[in-house]
């Protein structure tokens, strides 16, 4: 029995033929033997033509058997060398590695356990927003109306751009190359949805400029800078109490440097989930001469690492949109959909806002 590799990368099984095994039978004796053996031959003649007569028969049905299972056993070794061709590489690739859906979910919807729990926190903030407007700015109609239509074109855009990477991921959620790209694109929607829908670029904040009077825009900007304010003092302070584990400020310190970050420093243009170092950084950009007499020298030393961090973070802040990119404006505290209320800005009347 041997292979003999035909037709490209096939083989085939080549058998011996029955008829083989009939000729090993039938070979005649040595010729040293034959003498020996011609009177047992002819003595043993009679007994010998009936043995030979049914061995005869009884080699061709052993021959009909054994065919049909030879010629089985070589079809299953063709088979069996035709599955030992290597896998393809993206099945090696992607073997152990797959991403369930719902952890596109909790990435995207940062906060929530699915799409559904995350679309519904930002219909809900999205109402509050309108309502806050409408309370503050004492909207027409006409006014709440076009700023809801924009809020929704919003959400929509948002909505249909997370499925539309939502399906990308699903193609390629047991690749881990391919999913290494994939993520370029789900950090984006990450960042809109932590900083807010309204972005400067957003319906929401062109209708919001086109629509409100100069009046209704100053007494809600009164309101924008407060809330920042008052999320910048938290931030401050989360960051100082992890500052304090490491350098162990007393109270008096504490406040101190509090009140210089808050009077010498501008809160973000957006906050997130690096708002901590975002205090860091601040804190390290402020001149030596006005931190360092606060602390003692051992102080002073231990709090370098956290400055350094700081410093080493300002790439990753301008990605999150958190600063300004260094050849642009200086930091912009109060930017949100709002234009800057100066030069020639004539805002339209309430009564035009049809």
């Amino acid at each position: 029995m041997k292979v003999v590799k035909t037709n490209g990368n096939r083989r085939w099984l080549v058998l011996p033929t029955m008829l083989c095994l009939t000729k090993v039978a039938f070979i005649a004796p040595h010729e040293d033997s034959r003498a020996a053996s011609d009177s047992n031959h002819r003595r043993n003649s009679s007994i010998n033509n009936r043995l030979t007569s049914r061995g005869a028969m009884k080699a061709t049905w052993l021959r009909l058997l054994a065919l049909p299972m030879l010629l089985l056993a070589a079809f299953a070794f063709a088979a069996d060398e035709d599955d030992d061709e290597p896998a393809p590489v993206e099945n090696q690739v992607n073997r152990g590695f797959f991403i369930q859906e719902e952890n596109f979910d909790q990435w995207v919807f940062q906060g929530s356990n699915n799409a559904a729990a995350g679309k519904a926190r930002i219909e809900s903030s999205v109402k509050m927003k309108l309502a806050e407007l409408r309370r503050v700015c004492e909207l027409t109609d006409a006014q709440a109306k076009k700023l809801t239509l924009a809020a929704r074109g919003d959400m929509r855009q948002f909505f249909e751009e997370v499925e539309v990477v939502r399906k990308k991921f699903l193609k390629v959620r047991n690749d881990q190359n391919a999913f290494n790209q994939i993520w370029q694109e789900i950090h984006p929607l990450q960042q809109k949805q932590q900083a807010g829908l309204f972005g400067d670029s957003s319906f929401f904040a062109k209708t919001v400029r086109n629509t409100l009077t100069r009046e209704q825009q100053e007494k809600y900007q009164v309101v924008l800078d407060d809330r920042r304010r008052f999320r910048y003092q938290a931030a401050v302070e989360v960051a100082l109490h992890t500052l304090s584990n490491t350098v162990a400020l007393h109270h008096d310190q504490h406040e101190a440097i509090f009140k210089l970050i808050i009077e010498e420093t501008q809160p973000p243009l957006n906050f997130g989930q690096y708002d901590q170092y975002f205090v860091f950084y601040s804190l390290a950009k402020l001149p030596a001469a006005k931190l360092k007499p606060l602390l003692d020298d051992r102080q002073w030393k231990l709090i370098q690492q956290h400055l350094q961090q700081g410093r080493g973070m300002e790439a990753n802040l301008m990605q999150q949109g958190m600063i300004e990119p260094p050849k642009g404006r200086l930091l912009k505290s109060v930017r949100t959909f709002l234009p800057d209320v100066e030069g020639d800005f004539e805002a339209p009347a309430a009564t035009n806002a049809e």
